[in-house]
């Protein structure tokens, strides 16, 4: 699984601006949701290549049985034919940024 961790020092401070604008230079098609606390997004293939990435919250995502922990600032790189799972870990709603890959 590939994973992007932010950098402080390099980054600056995690915002949604700032974390929209390193997903989009990268080619992606960003859009931004919610998801409350408790959320569970069953497995699914992933039919396009695609980013999640979290802007402040905690959320377990599941890529094809490997399991990893992301906290703001953190983008995971989602390779079509993938299967997903995403959950939010915590007391708190994940704010999050999913976006699409465009050729």
């Amino acid at each position: 699984m590939r994973i992007d961790r932010w950098d402080l020092r390099r980054d600056g401070p995690v915002t949604e601006s700032s974390l929209r604008q390193k997903v989009a230079a990268r080619g992606y098609e960003v859009s931004t949701f919610a998801w409350p606390a408790g959320t569970v997004v069953p497995a699914q293939t992933q039919h396009q290549e695609r980013v999640d990435a979290v802007v402040m919250g905690v959320v377990k995502i599941t890529l094809d049985g490997e399991s990893a922990i992301l906290t703001a600032g953190d983008i995971v790189f989602v390779p079509r034919g993938s299967i997903r799972r995403v959950e939010v870990v915590g007391a708190h709603t994940a704010h999050c940024i999913d976006a699409v890959y465009q050729n």
